[in-house]
């Protein structure tokens, strides 16, 4: 009878250290699980800030014409407009091949290439003397930054599904901060160290300050072998089972839920697609964006150069600049703590009404300062902001495996927007009005009226998951 007793006691006594020994385990798996969620976190924080330090460089598009009229003095600012715009168009149609490359390749052979496209296109721009050249390193610019973009944003998010709109607001907070004072280095250190006003009606600047933009292009190949470095030494691939195991998945707890879920994972992802790519829903959002867009991009695209041709000081402009960069941290704090919590169809509303306004006012700022600086950085806050809720809004309705493929093809919507914008601006400009006053007029009064119809197709969205079965 002791025997037995004393048999149950060591029993039980190594079955609970057993036990205790697997929680220690656990422990430590899901510790270290957390320090590889933040080491995808930074490396995604890296990467963002390489494409960040492209994008920063529509700001320098005036020193670039100045810098292409040593070739050719026929050039006017108008055919600058047409640069980023397609770099845009380009990365919005090719996002989906990111998706499939990756599948093929794996993620990080996708951004060793990415950054290889990049880096020669402005190893190419070096040498370029032609615009019409420039346009099409623009297209492999945007295929370049189409192919690696939402690699480590979606494994990023991957560690915690819950809270995706943080991860997109951190992400983009830390990289708009380090983006700021690189725009400001870039600006006064290398390309106009003396901050002499540009002009931007043909006249160019004098040779010592426009040859200082290949100085720009050597400095931008550097910064993104850098940061593609880093990001790799840093990039940590997610197990979906992982992300489950430690708790870290989507809170979607139903059982209708989970037995749908269950079913969607029999469904092939093609299948899915064509699902997604024919449904009313998605031609909704599709419109939705292709409205919304426009204006933020345009906008975007000409103040630096609307404030030069409204006599502005340099100095003014780049405290523009750096207010700007500001309000698009502000941005991405408010949105990164707030995006997960309000519903998406609210915000965009609200943004819709926001940017229609700014669209019917903004010819009233081009000679008041306060107004002007006001309306820039009221589009700096909506613009990021968008931005940090739009990605998890798409990965939260469609599923994260489709971000890449459903996402890219709704980015179509607003780079397919945003040229059609530039062209008929540019056509306004040359061959309609002959002016730029009448020609911004015109497409503000547009825009304001293109966002309401952008706000009520809004009002339809909703946070709901797609239906794939």
């Amino acid at each position: 009878m002791r025997i037995n007793k004393e048999l149950s006691e060591n029993n039980n006594y190594e079955e609970f250290e057993k036990e205790e020994n697997e929680d220690i385990d656990k422990d430590k798996k899901r510790k270290k699980f957390i320090i590889n969620g933040i080491m995808s976190l930074i490396s995604c924080i890296i990467h963002t800030l390489g494409f960040f330090s492209i994008y920063i460089q529509k700001n320098f598009v005036v020193y670039l014409i100045s810098y292409r009229r040593h070739y050719n003095n026929n050039l006017t600012f108008s055919h600058g407009y047409f640069l980023f715009p397609i770099l845009n168009l380009i990365t919005s149609l090719t996002i989906p091949i990111g998706g499939i490359l990756e599948d093929k390749l794996g993620p990080k052979k996708v951004i060793i290439i990415s950054t290889l496209i990049l880096s020669s296109s402005f190893f190419l721009l070096y040498f370029s003397k032609n615009i019409i050249f420039d346009y099409f390193l623009m297209c492999l610019n945007g295929f370049g930054i189409a192919i690696g973009i939402n690699i480590t944003k979606k494994n990023a998010c991957a560690y915690f599904m819950n809270r995706k709109a943080f991860v997109y607001g951190i992400t983009h907070l830390i990289a708009a901060f380090l983006c700021a004072g690189l725009n400001l280095f870039i600006e006064k250190i290398i390309l106009n160290p003396l901050s002499e006003s540009p002009k931007i009606d043909n006249i160019y600047y004098d040779e010592s300050i426009f040859l200082n933009y290949k100085k720009l292009i050597i400095f931008e190949i550097f910064f993104l072998i850098c940061t593609c470095v880093l990001t790799l030494l840093l990039f940590i691939k997610n197990n979906p089972k992982e992300t489950k195991k430690y708790g870290f998945e989507e809170k979607l707890e139903t059982k209708e839920y989970l037995l749908e879920n269950d079913n969607i994972q029999l469904v092939s992802k093609k299948v899915k697609i064509n699902k997604a790519i024919y449904s009313k829903r998605t031609l909704r959002i599709f419109l939705m964006l292709f409205l919304f867009y426009p204006t933020i991009h345009f906008i975007l695209n000409t103040w630096r150069p609307i404030g030069i041709y409204y006599k502005r000081n340099t100095y003014y402009l780049q405290l523009t600049t750096a207010l700007y960069s500001i309000s698009s941290s502000t941005a991405s704090i408010v949105m990164a703590f707030i995006g997960d919590k309000i519903q998406f169809r609210i915000i965009f509303i609200l943004f819709s009404f926001l940017l229609s306004f700014i669209s019917f006012s903004f010819p009233s700022s081009f000679n008041n300062d306060f107004l002007f600086v006001s309306e820039i950085l009221l589009l700096s806050f909506i613009f990021n902001g968008f931005n940090i809720i739009l990605g998890p809004h798409i990965m939260k309705i469609y599923g994260i495996d489709m971000y890449s493929e459903i996402g890219g093809i709704l980015a179509a919507s607003f780079g397919i927007g945003e040229i059609i914008c530039v062209v008929f601006a540019f056509y306004l400009e040359n061959y309609f009005s002959g002016n730029k006053d009448t020609t911004y007029h015109y497409m503000y009064f547009i825009s304001g009226f293109l966002n309401l119809f952008s706000m009520c197709f809004g009002f339809f969205e909703n946070d709901d998951k797609f239906k794939y079965i």
